[in-house]
């Protein structure tokens, strides 16, 4: 038996001026389900989790969560859902307690109530031990831990990430998709970002493949890789240290216009034509100084998908069913 749809979206277009950033996404999430968002730097994935969240309004199109829409009663739309965006949007100079203690208020917690939430946020974070340090102090992986559990504070039924481990180190990746899967068998409906193939095919129920603010493809990934050739070779990494902006495009230059490469925080995505190519690439890449954690290069079945949609003509009239 299928489960229930909790967050429906239907032909959302989102414009920002002239640009059209998202156009006739329509997409649904059920109850105990996880959804990724796949698509490149720039192909609509943060706007279609703004509007979804009700961050941004869609100059055409509907948004639903539980079948209550943004438009009509925006007071229970905001209460059932939660965003954890991709920057930890929590105060530095406050304790872990006192953090959740203030998200908890501005959902319209009080008392004993407020007081159980936060226990149960420090439990499901794993920072009880932590709740009277400053978040300042915290690393990356603990921040995000609790900018994902302020974001539950008042049990929405939806949640959404925007590129949630694009800073993690691989073992707290791991753990926040531990969580995440946690929540899904508790019955929530999850919609992350990522533009990462491998994250989105192992942590993942089902992919949304986004192009030019478009969704090309949605279905389960061994539906999607199905049949598909292994395409391009691809390497994924994690650095040790985030490069600056600078460093990013020199690094660009050196590898050559044949190799694609992502850097989002301290993940890195390199892929080439071939394997040969990839490893000219990542010998630039070392050759650079650049120290990487850890690094693997899976069959990049998905690739070739991705690909082959971003080469595709793109018709505005036309809205994916």
């Amino acid at each position: 038996m299928t489960a229930p749809v909790v967050l429906a979206l239907n032909r959302v277009r989102v414009r920002y001026g002239a640009t059209l950033a998202v156009d006739g996404v329509t997409l649904d999430v059920h109850r105990g389900e996880i959804v990724g968002l796949l698509g490149p730097n720039g192909s609509g994935k943060s706007s279609t989790l703004a509007a979804a969240g009700g961050v941004i309004d869609p100059v055409e199109g509907t948004v639903a969560i539980g079948g209550v829409g943004r438009d009509r009663d925006p007071a229970r739309f905001a209460a059932r859902v939660g965003l954890v965006p991709q920057e930890p949007a929590l105060y530095d100079e406050l304790s872990a307690d006192a953090n959740l203690a203030f998200f908890g208020r501005l959902y319209g917690l009080r008392g004993c109530v407020l007081g159980a939430r936060v226990e149960r946020a420090l439990r499901v974070a794993r920072l009880t031990d932590r709740r009277h340090d400053r978040v300042g102090t915290f690393s990356g992986g603990m921040k995000q831990r609790l900018n994902l559990v302020a974001a539950l504070l008042h049990d929405p039924p939806v949640l959404l990430l925007d590129e949630p481990t694009a800073s993690l180190d691989p073992a707290s990746r791991d753990a926040l998709f531990g969580t995440l899967h946690d929540l899904r068998e508790s019955g929530h409906a999850i919609l992350l970002s990522t533009h990462h193939l491998d994250e989105a095919e192992h942590g993942c129920d089902r992919i949304a493949v986004l192009e030019k603010g478009r969704l090309v493809a949605c279905g389960r990934p061994a539906d999607l890789i199905r049949n598909q050739p292994s395409g391009r070779a691809v390497l994924y990494a994690h650095l040790r240290d985030a490069l600056p902006k600078f460093f990013q495009k020199s690094l660009r230059r050196r590898v050559g216009p044949g190799v694609e490469v992502e850097i989002t925080g301290r993940r890195l995505r390199l892929a080439a034509a071939t394997q040969e190519e990839l490893g000219r690439a990542l010998a630039v890449v070392l050759s650079d100084g650049i120290v990487l954690d850890t690094f693997r290069t899976p069959p990049g079945r998905l690739e070739h998908l991705l690909r082959g949609h971003q080469n595709a003509p793109h018709s505005e009239s036309h809205v994916p069913s």
